[in-house]
């Protein structure tokens, strides 16, 4: 650490979160590096706990007094046309879209601590550095990997001079921006998350446990963005490091389910994957976890499918559709012939998979449609298989479909609008709009197959006192309990229980199972009457 020791205030800022509890591994990362480097760091959400996103940031910048302010941008939107609940819409469709909500995000931070520097990260600001920091009117920001430039950063502000030599660093220069060159990632093996950042363990219990065997991705599918933030380069991480890191969390950590975010599980082959699988189940860690990964249908085999049937894994197949031609198109690496190979090896080994399909990329017409839709009637849904899809193409920054859009401009199939760096939702659909496609794919199969999240306030409350209980906040967390109706209550007790015994709050468990009991007494239908059986047998605990 180069001078006195700081304290780095780190935003969350997915307001998709209150949805969709993924964890904040990448930020995770930072907080751990920068706090190596002898710092003091805090991770918060700015739409949690509070309704009012200004008091949240507000009462977090009181908590930290912070030198350094750090906001993780993980998705500009959903990149779905078609989200029934979403934010933000144009001709015939709709989405979430996260940027001004951010941008309020930054203009609450700097109106309430001027002076005090903002650095902007992640995935989607990798994706259009230059567009995003003009967007949100601030200085710096940084590209890729974020654990050693922003430690760098944070000891060498405010001197310009240093930080303009800090890699994958973004900043003011002249009338504009420039980007520094990144540098080559390598895994640190002296820092792993063996313990993740309690603030968010509710993400854990709620979705998984998030863990990383490799970066890179060498395929140039046409709409994907994983190239451009990963590179093109593969990075393996030591087998050894991950089971270590798994065999430690299966010590400390409550949830039993680990999702590997690697962009594909089974890139460039199979080699590595095999080994860590058959590394899983050596150390017998496939009796304490269930494993969630994505793949491509190619390279696959019967082998590796019944591998990861035994380590109990559950799959999700990149396919995109079942039509040659859309394939070819969109530069996919693999044919019809890998996708139904994978689907029916998987189910012969016994493995559970989720095909995941795009409706509408170029190459598609109403033949090919019909094409994909008769195979998902071949190979239906069942207990080892499920269907996901989404509508369109989401044009990003950088990628072959935003390439061919600049060279072809196929203006009759383009929804949205063109902006600087891509930012707004722009979508390419073929052959109708993303609505139609939608109508169409919906009367050829089943809407329950279309993925999209509905906005539920009671779902929000039961996220907001997770991330109260999360934080020690105990007293609002037990107060919104008290506060919120049965349904939240009931979906939220077992976690808030567990976690008030664990920190010796004996008499605050006591208190929330005696309210929700109160007020099972004539609960109407959707609540589970097993629950009231539940509370009794924890009181019995005490």
């Amino acid at each position: 650490m180069s001078g006195r020791s700081k304290s780095v205030l780190l935003f969350y800022a997915d307001k998709y979160y209150l949805l969709n509890q993924v964890f904040p591994v990448g930020l995770d990362l930072i907080s751990r590096h920068v706090k190596r480097r002898g710092h003091r760091v805090v991770m918060a959400h700015p739409f949690l706990p509070d309704r009012d996103y200004k008091r949240n940031i507000r009462e977090a910048i009181r908590r930290t007094e912070p030198d350094c302010v750090g906001i993780g941008i993980r998705n500009l939107d959903t990149c779905m046309s078609c989200e029934e609940h979403g934010d933000f819409e144009g001709r015939d469709y709709r989405t979430f879209y996260f940027l001004p909500q951010i941008k309020e995000v930054v203009l609450e931070i700097k109106n309430t601590i001027p002076r005090v520097p903002v650095v902007v990260g992640g995935g989607a600001f990798t994706v259009a550095p230059v567009a995003i920091l003009t967007y949100l009117g601030l200085d710096y920001g940084i590209v890729g990997e974020g654990e050693e430039p922003f430690g760098q950063f944070i000891e060498a502000f405010p001197d310009e001079e240093k930080i303009r030599q800090i890699p994958n660093m973004v900043y003011r220069y002249h009338d504009g921006y420039k980007v520094n060159r990144r540098k080559p990632y390598s895994f640190d093996t002296d820092l792993t998350l063996e313990h993740r950042d309690d603030g968010f363990d509710f993400a854990l219990q709620a979705t998984g446990i998030p863990v990383q065997v490799k970066r890179g991705c060498h395929h140039r599918c046409s709409y994907c963005v994983e190239p451009l933030i990963e590179g093109r380069q593969f990075v393996f991480r030591p087998i050894e490091s991950v089971v270590n890191e798994l065999k430690t969390m299966a010590e400390v950590e409550a949830a039993d389910r680990v999702f590997f975010v690697d962009t594909e599980f089974n890139v460039p082959d199979l080699r590595h994957g095999t080994a860590l699988v058959k590394a899983l189940l050596r150390e017998g860690l496939h009796e304490r976890f269930r494993f969630v990964t994505q793949l491509i249908p190619k390279p696959f085999d019967a082998f590796f499918a019944a591998l990861l049937a035994e380590a109990h894994f559950s799959v999700v197949f990149s396919c995109e559709s079942f039509s040659n031609a859309v394939l070819e198109n969109n530069c996919i690496s693999y044919g019809e012939k890998e996708i139904i190979d994978a689907i029916e090896a998987s189910e012969s080994a016994g493995l559970h998979s989720t095909v995941s399909l795009i409706f509408g990329l170029p190459g598609e017409d109403y033949k090919t449609m019909d094409h994909t839709l008769s195979r998902m009637k071949q190979y239906p849904a069942g207990p080892l298989r499920d269907y996901e899809y989404t509508i369109g193409g989401r044009i990003y920054e950088g990628t072959p479909l935003c390439e061919y859009v600049e060279k072809k401009r196929p203006l009759k199939n383009l929804y949205g609008k063109k902006s600087f760096g891509y930012l707004l939702p722009y979508y390419f659909c073929a052959p109708a709009s993303p609505f139609r496609v939608h109508e169409y794919v919906k009367a050829g199969s089943s809407d329950r197959l279309c993925y999209h999240k509905r906005y539920d306030e009671g779902d929000v409350e039961e996220v907001a006192i997770g991330y109260l209980s999360d934080h020690g906040l105990w007293g609002d967390a037990v107060k919104r309990f008290r506060e919120s109706d049965v349904r939240v209550q009931s979906s939220i007790y077992d976690y808030l229980f567990k976690k008030l015994l664990h920190f010796g709050r004996q008499d605050a468990a006591r208190d929330i199972s005696l309210a929700i009991l109160e007020n099972m007494e004539g609960a109407g239908d959707g609540i589970d009457p097993g629950q009231a059986e539940v509370a009794q047998f924890y009181l019995s605990l005490l």
